[in-house]
This record gives structure tokens, C-alpha cells and sequence, in this order.
């Protein structure tokens, strides 16, 4: 769960006004210190907000990436964390109280790991001694620790169809690697994949062979693991699967181009510089790497994808195996 909220530096503002200071007092508030009716929060806001739970729970069948990427996941990554719906379930979201809500709640801040990120121009000394302060009082026993788990292979490729009523079918294929240690290799192999405009998905399946509407890929490298996923009419179902199957023994067997590497490279760099763009941007670079050994400046990282070669690349997809296939199709496909 994440909490955030923004305001301008202190030396911007018009009196002098220490804004810093007080909008980390103001999320503290909203934090520690909400409005509760005895040993619960309020059942007509309970109420307010457990609709709004089911009402974004069930709108994702409305869109149907949305809800071909959630049934895929589950699919994919059965009894793990990035296999539950982000929302709950409809039955889950009606069973919350104001009790077993006050109780999350406190249980959050009991228990809950708390990483705190700045960013902008500011020292933030202010903000260090606000929620030193204030989180320094708090009860703490049995924190989670955080310790993101590689996908298991599945020992055959396990396929799901499912059937609605729409224009075009979608085909999500989910490859995983639970060997691979080349985080770099692996960023670059995707975006060569189908990641970039120039990728082999979209140059090789969309544009030359017109198999589907869009083909593209992109990796989870705490999974270790790289999705594909197409828009594609149902008669072209099978021979996209094919085609996406025949890009990767490609590169197993011959490698990337120089100049698919270079792109990648410049794609990842660029991307990397891009991070300075805003606060939140800064932010979100930083809090991704929580649970890794050490966290990287985006100058490092876009060091490290420099000194990525093209037998790398071609190592790292050689651990690729496909794992999981689903599919969302149209009614009439038998």
C-alpha cells in the first residue's frame, strides 16, 4: 500500500509558508489518526467504500485487457501473490466490516514494513524529524519481511481458454526463467522482443506476416519472467503462437543484431535519464528496489545495460521455457 502527497518546496512559497512540514504532518494525520466509531471506522463510510471496491472489481470485465491480463495472471501464477486479483474478489470485498476494516488497519500499522522516500530539492530534514517523531511512538512487533519469490515452471505448458463476446481475441503467453540471473540481458530481451517499435513482435508478426492488431512483451524481473500478449483475430490464434514461439528459438539459435542491441540500449538509457523528469518519477525508481540487495542510481543501471553483448542476450532467452498460455476469445471459437 502506498501513501503519498505532493506540494511545492518551501522556498517557493509565497509568505514563507513551511509546507513541507505541514503536508507531512497532514499525511500523518490521514494515517494515524482517522475518524473511527468506537472499535470500527464508520459504517456509512465502510459502505461508501465497499461499493466503490465492487464497482472497480467488477468493471474490469468491461475491459477486456484489463480482464484477459487478471485471468491470465491467475493462470500463470497460481498460489502466488501476483496471481490474486489486486482488488479482491466480489464475495471478499462484501465480507469487510468496519471491524475487520479497523483491524487491517491497525494490523497495517503494527506489522507493516514502512519505507519512507523524499524526493525533490529539498534537504528533508523536516520531513526526517516529522516522521521520526510520529512513527517513532508506534507499537511494532511481527513485521513482514519482504522477500519477492521466483515463479516455479510448471512441468507442461498449461493452457486456458475462455470465451466472451468480442470483436477480437487476446493470446497472452507467459515464459519464465527461474535461472536467470542477468537482470540486464533480460530487460534488453524483451524490449528487442516486443518492446520497442522496432521489436521482432511488431516488425515480424504485426507488420510483415499481419497476424494480429498489436504484439508486444514485457518482463518482471523479481518473476523472472517475460508475458506476451497480442490482440488477435481467432483464426490467427494458433499461427500467432507460432510465430511468437518461432522469434525466440530465433534468437536462442542466431542471436540479436548489433543494431537490435543498440536500440534496446538506448531505449533502456534514455529511460533511465528519463527517471530525473519528475519527483514522483524519483520516487517510484527508488521504492521498486526495496527488496533488492542494493538499489541502483539510474546512472548505474544504464551503465550496466552498456556492457550488455549480444551472447548475453542470447543466453539469457535460451533459459526461457513457454509456461502458461491463455487465451480470451470469441464465443463461437470451438
Amino acid at each position: 500500500m502506498t501513501f503519498s502527497i505532493s506540494c511545492i518546496d518551501d522556498r517557493y512559497t509565497l509568505d514563507g509558508e513551511r509546507l513541507e512540514e505541514e503536508c507531512c504532518q497532514l499525511l500523518l494525520d490521514c494515517l494515524l489518526d482517522p475518524k473511527t466509531d468506537g472499535d470500527g471506522f464508520e459504517p456509512a463510510a465502510v459502505d461508501i467504500m465497499r461499493q466503490e471496491l465492487i464497482d472497480a472489481i467488477e468493471s474490469v470485465k468491461g475491459d477486456k485487457r484489463s480482464y484477459a491480463a487478471q485471468q491470465g495472471a491467475m493462470a500463470a501464477f497460481p498460489g502466488e501473490p501476483c496471481g490474486l486479483p489486486v482488488n479482491g474478489t466480489v464475495e471478499q470485498a462484501r465480507a469487510v466490516t468496519p471491524q475487520s476494516a479497523y483491524r487491517a488497519w491497525k494490523s497495517m500499522l503494527e506489522q507493516g514494513r514502512i519505507e519512507i522516500f523524499c524526493a525533490g530539492c529539498s534537504e528533508f530534514t523536516a520531513s526526517e524529524r516529522v516522521f521520526r517523531e510520529r512513527l517513532g511512538g508506534l507499537y511494532r512487533s511481527g513485521i513482514f519481511t519482504l522477500s519477492p519469490k521466483v515463479s516455479k515452471l510448471k512441468t507442461d505448458v498449461y493452457r486456458v481458454t475462455e470465451n466472451m463476446p468480442m470483436q477480437q481475441s487476446i493470446l497472452r503467453m507467459y515464459f519464465k526463467a527461474p535461472e536467470l540471473k542477468d537482470r540486464y540481458a533480460g530487460a534488453i530481451l524483451s524490449l528487442i522482443l516486443g518492446g520497442m517499435t522496432t521489436s521482432r513482435f511488431f516488425t515480424n508478426i504485426r507488420e510483415k506476416q499481419s497476424l494480429c492488431y498489436y504484439c508486444s512483451s514485457y518482463s518482471n524481473r523479481f518473476k523472472k519472467t517475460i508475458t506476451v500478449y497480442a490482440g488477435v483475430d481467432a483464426a490467427n490464434l494458433a499461427k500467432t503462437e507460432r510465430a511468437v514461439m518461432s522469434e525466440f528459438m530465433n534468437i536462442c539459435m542466431k542471436g540479436v543484431t548489433d543494431e537490435e542491441l543498440e536500440h534496446a540500449r538506448l531505449e533502456l538509457t534514455e529511460n533511465a535519464r528519463a527517471v530525473y523528469d519528475s519527483a514522483g518519477a524519483i520516487s517510484s525508481w527508488y521504492s521498486s528496489q526495496i527488496t533488492d540487495p542494493e538499489m541502483l542510481t539510474p546512472e548505474q543501471f544504464a551503465e550496466g545495460v552498456q556492457q550488455v553483448t549480444a551472447q548475453r542476450v542470447m543466453e539469457a532467452c535460451r533459459l526461457y521455457s513457454l509456461d502458461t498460455v491463455y487465451t480470451l476469445s470469441t464465443e463461437e471459437v470451438q
